[in-house]
C-alpha cells in the first residue's frame, strides 16, 4: 500500500464518466473505485483507491489535501458509493437456529436481513449502533434513544 503526497496524484473522468487515477509515477489507472477504510469512525479520512479487480493501488489519508478538481471528483465518487441504510423502526427480531432475522424500516424502505451473532451489533459511541448482516451490509442506528418505544424494547431484548 502506498500513501503518496496528494499533489503527486490526479483524478479525472474518462469518456464514459468513470474515475481515472494518474498515480505518483505517472501510471494511468482506468475505472478505479474509492472505498472508505473506516466509514463509521473516520468517515472523512483514509480512502483506499482500488483497481477494477479490487486490488488496492494507493491510500489517501486526507482527501481534503488533494488539489482541485481531483478532490471534487474523488468526493463525488465516494458519495455515489456511500450506502449505509439508517434503521428508523425495528418491527421484529426473530431468533433463528444460527442468529436473528431483523425486520426493519430504513430510510430506504422496509427490509429484512439476518444477523449472525451479537458481535454483529457494535456500539459506536454517542448512542450510535452499527448492525452488520450476513452479507456484510452495515445498517446504522444513529441514536438508540430516539427510536420509538417499541423499537427500543425489541432492541433491548436481544442486545
Amino acid at each position: 500500500m502506498s500513501t503518496p503526497q496528494p499533489q503527486n496524484i490526479e483524478f479525472s473522468k474518462d469518456s464514459q464518466g468513470r474515475l481515472v487515477l494518474v498515480d505518483q509515477d505517472g501510471v494511468r489507472h482506468e475505472n478505479v473505485h474509492p472505498a472508505k477504510l473506516f466509514p463509521l469512525t473516520e468517515k472523512d479520512h483514509w480512502i483506499s483507491i482500488q483497481s477494477e479487480g479490487a486490488r488496492e493501488i494507493l491510500c489517501i489519508e486526507d482527501p481534503q489535501s488533494l488539489p482541485e478538481p481531483s478532490r471534487t471528483l474523488l468526493l463525488e465518487a465516494l458519495a455515489r458509493r456511500d450506502f449505509v441504510p439508517i434503521i428508523l423502526v425495528i418491527h421484529r427480531i426473530v431468533r433463528l437456529a444460527n442468529g436473528h432475522e431483523w425486520h426493519v424500516t430504513t430510510d430506504r424502505g422496509d427490509t429484512r436481513f439476518e444477523v449472525e451473532t451479537d458481535e454483529s451489533i457494535q456500539p459506536l459511541g454517542h448512542g450510535r449502533l452499527v448492525v452488520m448482516d450476513r452479507g456484510n451490509t452495515r445498517y446504522l442506528i444513529p441514536n438508540v434513544a430516539k427510536l420509538d418505544r417499541i423499537s427500543k424494547r425489541k432492541l433491548e431484548h436481544y442486545y
